[in-house]
């Protein structure tokens, strides 16, 4: 989850990250025992059936009597494929399920962490953060920081540019108090992307952006209340934003929290592109906070505890 640094990371203003402990597992085995075998692989959340699929020797990936459809929904594992795949016969299983609540993508950042799991089940090892960057946005027509691709990593919180590619681990103060909630309406980040870049005034407003990333980051200070004001400052910087680029940041859900939020004296904000999906709310009186999630819970939305993983990527054997 992104905690500040919105739009304004593209540029590579600086953004903080939560890794939260939300996990994709994949899980790659030999089939080389078998003299018939066949690269081959399941992906439930995608698709219903097994898939076998072949890799030439320009490393591409062809899906095998699939449809349009699911060869779309299969690029991103493709394009991991292709670069990972060390030309040995696989079974490829995966599992984003905790991704999902109800069928619907909840926004956590599904796609990276399969990135981040598939090139390391495949490889062995977990390889460059550069180069899983370049493959998740191959995968995604050249968008994307790669904030998501570190905190997949790293784990834990940290202090993401993309311009220079560098994550430098923090720490929250330990009177900080977050919630994470879920609109309940899934959004598609490639489209607000899109939106965002046919905007006739697109540069001056995230030139501000930028501007007002780099203030509230570089003013974070020991203290939670440092924290929160930022959390305030920078969802003020976003609705501006919104406005001047008709973006829907705050549709999907996000306008009726930010108002209870208000009411309450939360600091409230988009979690990422916005447009529905995931927020996040802070404060410094825990008992407040909680008061907090009552009403939303109350108005149907969905509240939950932020559960930082401290570690990111890991192999198991």
């Amino acid at each position: 989850m992104m905690l500040l640094g919105e739009f304004a990371v593209l540029e590579g203003a600086p953004a903080i990250v939560i890794a939260i402990n939300r996990r994709a597992v994949v899980r790659v085995t030999s089939a080389e025992e078998n003299p018939r075998a066949k690269n081959k692989v399941s992906v439930p959340e995608l698709c219903p059936r097994e898939i076998s699929f072949e890799i030439d020797e320009q490393r591409q990936v062809s899906w095998l009597r699939t449809d349009a459809l699911i060869r779309k929904r299969l690029a991103l594992l493709g394009q991991v494929i292709a670069e990972f795949h060390t030309g040995k016969a696989v079974h490829i299983s995966t599992d984003t399920s905790a991704f999902f609540r109800d069928g619907k993508k909840m926004g956590f950042g599904s796609s990276a962490a399969l990135t981040v799991a598939a090139a390391t089940a495949l490889q062995g090892a977990t390889p460059e953060l550069a180069t899983l960057v370049e493959t998740h946005r191959a995968a995604q027509n050249g968008r994307g920081s790669g904030f998501d691709i570190a905190a997949a990593i790293e784990g834990g919180v940290i202090n993401f540019r993309s311009q220079p590619l560098q994550a430098q681990p923090v720490s929250l103060p330990a009177d900080l108090y977050l919630s994470g909630v879920w609109t309940g309406q899934s959004a598609s980040t490639p489209s607000l992307l899109r939106e965002l870049d046919a905007a006739d005034n697109r540069s001056q407003a995230i030139d501000e952006l930028c501007k007002e990333a780099e203030r509230a980051i570089g003013g974070l200070a020991g203290s939670a209340a440092s924290w929160v004001a930022a959390v305030a400052r920078y969802s003020t910087a976003l609705q501006r934003f919104a406005a001047q680029t008709s973006l829907p940041v705050f549709a999907g859900g996000h306008s009726a929290v930010a108002e209870i939020a208000k009411n309450s004296d939360i600091a409230y904000k988009p979690s990422g592109a916005g447009g529905g999906d995931i927020g996040v709310a802070a404060s410094t009186d825990k008992a407040a906070l909680e008061s907090f999630g009552r009403l939303l819970r109350a108005s149907g939305v969905s509240v939950f505890d932020l559960e930082i993983a401290g570690q990111g990527v890991r192999m198991d054997s």
